[in-house]
């Protein structure tokens, strides 16, 4: 169970960045498709506006909660947005997603209800949970840029706005908001 701590989302401490920089040098090493960063300095609005009403809703506190994130806030990054939960399985951590945006299942199809590893091959599930698992264990927000590695979507980049969110008498959430864009246009970072 998350307990509120009694301070807003603030700039990322010294530990946070050493996080972020552990995965990136981890990332780089393995030739994992994913770079992550403080959350800000998006190139899509949306992301912009996702971040800003992911600190918005947690007011005072450290995170929001799963319940502040109501269709009418998130309704123009709704359709982008994924919700997972990591889970103990036979001993196992797991990430289940609970909700798979409708833009998101244009190109990657309906996972909701699904774990993680039921659609994402061997060699790419420990980069996406490790990145989760960065969020959570950590509990910042992040910018994350990636390049998909799927055949079938191998032609996309993505820029996301990955953050936790809290529940009560459960672990947080994870809160993914990804756009996508083709390979040829670069993301900045």
């Amino acid at each position: 169970m998350l307990t509120e701590p009694t301070h807003g989302p603030e700039v990322p401490t010294i530990a946070d960045l050493a996080a972020i920089r552990a995965f990136n040098s981890r990332a780089r090493a393995r030739h994992w498709a994913f770079t992550c960063f403080p959350a800000g300095d998006f190139e899509r609005a949306e992301l912009s506006a996702a971040f800003a009403t992911w600190k918005e809703k947690a007011g005072a506190r450290r995170l929001p909660a799963r319940a502040d994130i109501t269709a009418r806030a998130a309704k123009t990054w709704m359709p982008h947005m994924s919700l997972l939960e990591r889970v103990e399985d036979h001993g196992v951590p797991r990430y289940r997603v609970r909700l798979h945006g409708s833009a998101l299942t244009r190109y990657g199809g309906d996972s909701t209800g699904r774990f993680l590893d039921e659609f994402v091959h061997d060699g790419r599930i420990h980069s996406y949970a490790a990145v989760y698992d960065l969020v959570l264990d950590n509990l910042v927000p992040l910018r994350v840029a990636s390049r998909y590695q799927a055949p079938d979507i191998s032609y996309l980049i993505g820029e996301s706005f990955v953050a936790p969110l809290s529940r009560p008498d459960a672990s947080p959430l994870v809160l993914s908001v990804t756009f996508t864009k083709p390979r040829t246009e670069l993301l900045n970072g």
